[in-house]
């Protein structure tokens, strides 16, 4: 699939009453009409001039300006220096929200060389700055720029977390083109995630979004691209639904109702995708000519970016009609190239064409092919990683920083109260006895009402804290650690009554139990579903356990039946993960609701096709009238995600059957 998204950060710039201020100094209309490649030496000479200026707003305001001109030349190192020093500005003028802006640009400039060190200026300095004070749209800008550097990491999930964080500062925010991005980004997350009704469902949102900037008026130069983007981001979705020729029509007219010969990267990007959507079509012929167009610009424009892009699409072309020479020579080609701009994805997808292409050399693609996968899953992996860790050792220093500053805090109290003490005792020992219980009493009464403050304080922010984490983790606490707490629960509760040595030792297993659960609590945050099953128990292994622990539940008998040929390592961990959570929940509903006498697990596998099944003998229920609780949500949630197709039989009094059908 073509995937080529645009996601552009946008830096604010001063109004029009810091222009009038700042003129004598900067001149825009003079700096405009240079050409470029004197406008740096303007900057250069006017940042001169500047740095002999007293410290003050005016000065505050033209160093953002100037780093802001730098980055539109470009001049990624000058805007990077002249944002240094209007952080630097900004600390001497204790301006908190210059402060963070000056963060906000210094990320920007590491946002394409060193992610890491751009994550770090936007989450610790940047975004808790603006938090701080308070300021939405500022805060939802460095949401917005984390987001963008999760997904380019492949780090999806979490980039879509950043987003929905934007997007509720921005809520009932008139920032059209930040809430533009937004959408934009989301949809493009839930693209690579592969749930395409929810990626049109966010660029739609983002169309309505645009609709609105144009009532508006504003943003009229960022509307045309941004407009033609969002159609492209639309098209992709419809290729990956198969809808290949509502893509072929929406493109079309893209090139019939706008003058793209002017506008040569959007050009080569509709030409380019319109390309692809027609060798999808089966119109090869029409498809290398829209191909090669898209070729010929990316050159002009010396897009290496797109260039690469491109003639993958038309290697693919060349070998759907049996053009091998042809394919595979644009492949190698891409391979280089590829491999020149650390264009992980694209690689994966030469090597696999290159194994049809050239028989001989299989194997070696192939075992490329692997080689890579790994590379790319181990950096996804480290970055991951690397992000999480600049988030906790951030936060632990803060809270080191904070114990110290309250102890030096404590200890200047207390040398000033020892002082005022001495003091107040000279004074008071020619006072009366009465004057002296009276001032204790109040100095006692206001220590009380200030530590009363405090610890209100700190409940209030262990309150906020604690919402905002129960809705993350809620959906797997309920899938994974509640269903087997209350295993647990039961099973000790029978165990209770009961003193003997036997009992003791079940009690000391599920003893156990309970702190392997407390470790799984733990790594919640560190992506729990792709690390579950990396152990050395087989996965069928697993699932006797699970129908072990619910024996001993309940009155239910669970029986099992697997077939032994099956190697669990063909599959997935995702596809793994999700069949043992459905399990688990099926086998709790039967346990809870069914009044079942024995319900039977059965799991075979007939060429194709993995089948699933799980049927009892219990009171059953009417379907056409089930009503979905959070538990069926789930599963039918998480088969949906395996691609698998779930059917659901019961009748009063008839037990229910399951059936869960993965193909291989």
């Amino acid at each position: 699939m073509k995937k080529i998204l645009f996601f552009f950060l946008f830096l604010a710039g001063c109004n029009s009453s810091d222009r009038v201020s700042i003129s004598s100094v900067f001149n825009e209309a003079t700096f405009n009409a240079l050409p470029t490649e004197r406008k740096n030496h303007y900057l250069d000479s006017v940042l001169i001039n500047l740095k002999q200026y007293k410290n003050d707003s005016i000065k505050s305001k033209l160093l953002f300006k100037i780093s802001e001109e730098y980055y539109n030349l470009n001049n990624s190192k000058s805007s990077f220096e002249t944002s240094v020093l209007a952080y630097e500005t900004s600390a001497k003028l204790k301006d908190s929200f210059s402060m963070g802006r000056s963060l906000y640009y210094i990320g920007d400039y590491f946002r394409e060389y060193e992610k890491d060190s751009a994550y770090y200026y936007y989450y610790k300095e940047s975004e808790k700055i603006f938090r701080l004070l308070k300021n939405e749209d500022r805060l939802a800008k460095v949401h917005y720029n984390k987001a963008y550097l999760l997904f380019y990491e492949g780090n999806y999930t979490d980039s879509e977390i950043e987003v929905i964080k934007a997007l509720q500062n921005l809520k009932d925010s008139n920032k059209y083109l930040t809430t533009f991005r937004c959408y934009s980004l989301q949809g493009s997350n839930h693209l690579e995630l592969g749930e395409y009704k929810e990626a049109l469902k966010y660029f739609d949102d983002a169309s309505k979004v645009l609709l609105k900037m144009k009532q508006a008026d504003t943003d009229k130069d960022a509307f045309y691209d941004y407009n033609i983007i969002n159609m492209v981001n639309r098209c992709l979705v419809y290729n990956e639904t198969g809808a290949y020729a509502k893509a072929v029509l929406e493109l079309r007219d893209i090139l019939k109702s706008n003058n793209l010969e002017q506008y040569p990267k959007l050009h080569y990007i509709v030409l380019g995708n319109l390309g692809y959507s027609l060798m999808k079509s089966g119109k090869y012929v029409e498809s290398s000519y829209y191909l090669k167009l898209a070729i010929d610009i990316t050159k002009k424009v010396k897009s290496n970016q797109g260039y690469l892009y491109t003639i993958i699409d038309l290697g693919e072309n060349k070998l759907l009609t049996k053009d091998f020479m042809g394919s595979k020579v644009l492949f190698v080609e891409a391979l280089a190239l590829a491999k020149k701009l650390n264009s992980g994805k694209e690689e994966l997808k030469i090597l696999n064409f290159l194994a049809q292409v050239d028989p001989e050399k299989g194997v070696y693609y192939k075992s490329e092919y692997i080689r890579v996968n790994d590379s790319i899953t181990k950096k996804q992996r480290e970055s991951r990683e690397k992000f999480t860790r600049i988030e906790y050792e951030t936060n632990r220093i803060e809270d080191a920083n904070e114990v110290l500053s309250n102890k030096n805090l404590l200890l200047l109290l207390g040398l000033s109260s020892t002082i005022l003490l001495f003091l107040i005792i000279q004074i008071i020992r020619s006072k009366i006895a009465v004057k002296k219980d009276l001032f204790y009493r109040q100095q006692k009464e206001i220590a009380e009402n200030e530590m009363l403050l405090i610890t209100e304080e700190f409940q209030a922010e262990l309150i906020r804290t604690t919402e905002q984490e129960q809705h993350r983790i809620s959906k797997e606490l309920h899938d994974g650690v509640v269903n087997q707490i209350y295993g647990i629960r039961m099973i000790l509760g029978s165990l209770n009554t009961q003193s003997d040595e036997a009992s003791q030792k079940k009690r000391l297993g599920y003893i156990k139990d309970l702190h392997l659960l407390e470790t799984e609590i733990r790594t919640l945050s560190h992506n729990l579903n792709t690390n579950f099953f990396k152990n050395e128990a087989g996965f069928d292994f697993l699932i006797e356990q699970l129908i072990a622990k619910n024996n001993e539940i309940g009155k239910t008998r669970f029986e099992i039946d697997i077939t032994d040929s099956i190697v669990w390592n063909l599959y997935s961990s995702i596809v793994r993960i999700n069949i043992y959570r459905i399990l688990q929940e099926l086998l709790l509903n039967v346990n809870k609701y069914a009044y079942a006498s024995t319900c039977v697990v059965s799991v075979n596998e007939f060429e194709e096709f993995l089948i699933i099944s799980v049927k009892d003998d219990g009171v059953g229920f009417d379907v056409s009238i089930l009503n979905e609780g959070i538990g069926l949500k789930n599963i039918k949630s998480r088969a949906k995600t395996i691609n698998a197709e779930l059917i659901i039989r019961s009748n009063p009094l008839a037990g229910v059957e399951v059936n869960l059908t993965i193909i291989k």
